[in-house]
């Protein structure tokens, strides 16, 4: 639970509430046309930069309470990301004929409770 408010007027806010509301706003499709669908190009301009969405900042809190450590995460990321690409092939594997062996990925919650 967080505590948030005065000590006269305090209410208590599950963590949950948050995470639930967070949740919604960034699978809202009108802003992301198909939440569900893993498609990294809805992030980039028509040019391939990488669009300035400041609905993904969310993600780190807003106000008093945002996260102190999110500019080093984002750099992080990066840094791990670059090195990664920089030091390895990342392809598909290869069947003993050398054919592609087929990615098949599958995303279920841990629970029963989605948030």
């Amino acid at each position: 639970m967080w505590y948030v408010g005065r000590l006269s007027n305090s209410i208590y806010l599950d963590v949950d509430v948050n995470l639930r509301c967070f949740r919604a706003i960034l699978h809202d499709p009108e802003i992301y046309p198909e939440p569900e669908e893993f498609k990294p190009k809805r992030f980039l301009d028509k040019d391939g930069s990488f669009q300035d969405d400041p609905t993904i900042a969310l993600a780190f809190g807003v106000g008093k309470r945002i996260c102190p450590g999110r500019h080093f995460v984002d750099a992080t990321l990066f840094t791990v990301a670059a090195s990664v690409l920089s030091a390895f092939n990342v392809t598909k594997a290869k069947d003993g004929n050398g054919q592609e062996i087929p990615v098949n990925v599958a995303v279920a919650p841990r629970s029963e409770i989605l948030v």
